[in-house]
């Protein structure tokens, strides 16, 4: 069997399937749809209600509400009301 793997053996290991190495981005396609927000969640409610205007602004109307939802989850932890 090409995969057998003995006990003592630590140098041959099985492939991973269904894992790909993640290359560089397309052109024009993000390789994160949100990247990391930095700040206090009251910052992280600004920058995701800026993120919204910005991808309504765009004509990207899903993009723009997934954003005001983000948004609205900082807003939440910001004032306890989770």
């Amino acid at each position: 069997m090409p995969f057998d793997n003995p006990a003592g053996d630590r140098t041959r290991r099985q492939p991973r399937i269904g894992k790909t190495a993640r290359g560089p981005a397309t052109q024009g396609i993000p390789a994160l749809a949100h990247p990391k927000v930095n700040g206090s969640a009251q910052q992280k409610h600004v920058q995701w209600l800026a993120r919204a205007d910005d991808a309504e602004r765009s004509g990207d109307s899903v993009e723009a509400e997934t954003c005001r939802q983000h948004a609205e989850h900082w807003f939440r932890v910001a004032h306890d009301r989770i």
